[in-house]
């Protein structure tokens, strides 16, 4: 995780974030609402050799024997987590359950995940379900997250997306980076919510904040495509650099692209062909065959043009992963190909035709370039290699 201070937002930047974050409040039920306004926080205890020491877990047994929901709680937990305690789920049941008839949120939650889990008896997710609901409604934001993850699941039975983004935002406002991305991706991608890429773009700037390394990849997506926000190349080109330095593949396979192709940053064909080195080291599959061109290309190797050659027959027989490689060619003027968005338009749709995702996305930044004239003929060239439905 990125452990760098956090850097405050520019001026500029500040209003649609203030902007977001009364949405967001207004989206959160009651009680987070309340530790919204006042500025409460989760309390995160750091835990050292007393907190288990011997007496103190007398201490907490006693007051849990008087009734104490709080010392319950604690109980329940070293039992559950075998933390000072052996682990018994059996014990950590009596002691939770205990606690959260008293209405405590943290006991509600634990125990909805043995509920959830399976742990100690078998799993009950209609009860999993009530419980974190009703710690949840108490403002926890652990609880929020876990609610949302059944509701867009439908592990206790039915799906219901609109409220799955509903907790994941409640959690968010608290602070979960993970539940920030995960409501950027349903408004992104979920046909069962309303659509935003814009709001989509201001939760995953958010958790981006937070270190998340995924939104910042999917802030690169939208910021190279221009959805949800103005296109801003060198801003993608930022993230996708931040993303692929903490290990996400795909953004080390488009940082490589970029810097092949100087798209957001100096063109550095050294350096890019590194990326995919490393993204290939990963298994990516489209980086192993950029690699193998931009490489040929670099030494002036003879054999370059006998692999485009077979590239061509691959996508031409219909292979959409070679139709992806050359649209990719074709776009940036490599692998011994010249830059002709006409082609890489072409073969980018036919490869999005064929269910290949980053297809549809580079073929999506390519139009954003392209004169009207281009785009035109690109797609009268289309037609004629595509089958016309007979009426």
């Amino acid at each position: 995780m990125d452990r760098r201070p956090f850097r405050p937002l520019a001026p500029g930047s500040l209003i649609p974030v203030l902007a977001l974050s009364l949405a967001l409040l207004l989206h959160a039920p009651a009680a987070a609402q309340a530790q919204l306004k006042w500025g409460l926080k989760p309390v995160q205890k750091t835990a050292s050799p007393a907190d288990d020491a011997p007496d103190k877990i007398a201490a907490e047994r006693a007051n849990a024997e008087a009734g104490k929901a709080e010392d319950q709680y604690a109980l329940g937990s070293r039992y559950l987590e075998g933390r000072g305690l052996d682990r018994d789920y059996a014990q950590a049941r009596v002691w939770l359950s205990r606690a959260a008839e008293q209405q405590h949120a943290g006991a509600q939650h634990w125990l909805a995940v043995m509920h959830r889990k399976g742990l100690g008896e078998p799993a009950n997710l209609p009860e999993a379900s009530r419980l974190l609901l009703l710690a949840a409604n108490q403002g926890n934001p652990l609880a929020q997250f876990d609610l949302a993850e059944v509701l867009a699941t439908g592990q206790a039975g039915t799906v219901d997306k609109p409220e799955a983004l509903r907790w994941y935002r409640a959690s968010g406002t608290q602070g979960s980076a993970e539940a920030l991305y995960r409501a950027g991706m349903l408004l992104l991608n979920d046909p069962a919510v309303r659509k935003s890429d814009s709001e989509a773009h201001d939760l995953f700037l958010l958790a981006a904040r937070r270190g998340h390394a995924k939104a910042m990849y999917n802030l690169f997506t939208l910021q190279s495509l221009g959805r949800g926000v103005k296109r801003d190349p060198v801003a993608a080109a930022k993230n996708c650099r931040l993303a692929a330095g903490l290990g996400v593949v795909e953004a080390q396979y488009s940082l490589g692209l970029l810097l092949l192709r100087g798209e957001g940053v100096l063109q550095d064909r050294e350096e890019g062909l590194r990326w995919l080195r490393t993204a290939a080291a990963a298994g990516h599959a489209q980086a192993k065959t950029q690699l193998a061109l931009g490489e040929a290309e670099a030494r002036g190797d003879k054999n370059l043009a006998e692999a485009t050659r077979q590239l061509k027959r691959a996508a031409q027989a219909g292979d959409s992963k070679a139709r992806l490689h050359l649209g990719t060619l074709y776009a940036a003027g490599a692998g011994g190909l010249p830059k002709d968005p006409v082609q890489s338009y072409v073969w980018l749709e036919l490869a999005a035709q064929g269910g290949e995702a980053m297809a549809a996305m580079h073929k999506e930044a390519l139009v954003k370039t392209m004169p009207k004239a281009l785009l035109e003929r690109a797609q009268e060239q289309l037609r004629a290699l595509t089958p016309q439905a007979v009426e």
